[in-house]
């Protein structure tokens, strides 16, 4: 089963989930905390991708420009430019799915300390507070 699958079996678990019950909701944060640990994985594999796409691009502008002695040097510029076009729309992309990530595990953070808000009021009502 892939990462995303998983995540998306447990986002679905967790909507049927009443958080107006101290039990699910408890239950509740388990699963977000699950699915931070996912998102985790996803994030890192993803910025790893784009860290080494970046790497690649930079490789092969190094290795076109110092291989190749011909021309000026904004030619020799140019022509590694050129050579490392795929790399730089693939770093592109995996920044992009990085970000992504990213973005979704800091969301789920936040969702996380809103519901651990909630069971805090959820106990002091309990106890006769507001």
């Amino acid at each position: 089963m892939s990462k995303t699958t998983k995540l998306a079996e447990l986002y679905k678990k967790a909507a049927s989930l009443n958080e107006e019950l101290p039990k699910e909701l408890m239950e509740k944060l388990s699963i977000y905390g699950q699915i931070l640990e996912l998102l985790g994985g996803l994030w890192a594999a993803a910025t790893k991708d784009w860290k080494l796409a970046e790497a690649k691009r930079r490789e092969t502008i190094a290795t076109i420009y110092s291989l190749d002695p011909e021309g000026t040097t904004k030619d020799r510029e140019m022509k590694a430019e050129m050579a490392a076009a795929e790399w730089r729309r693939k770093e592109a992309e995996y920044e992009a799915e990085a970000l992504r990530w990213k973005a979704a595990y800091l969301s789920t953070q936040e969702q996380i300390q809103i519901l651990k808000k909630k069971y805090e009021h959820m106990k002091e009502v309990a106890k006769g507070g507001i």
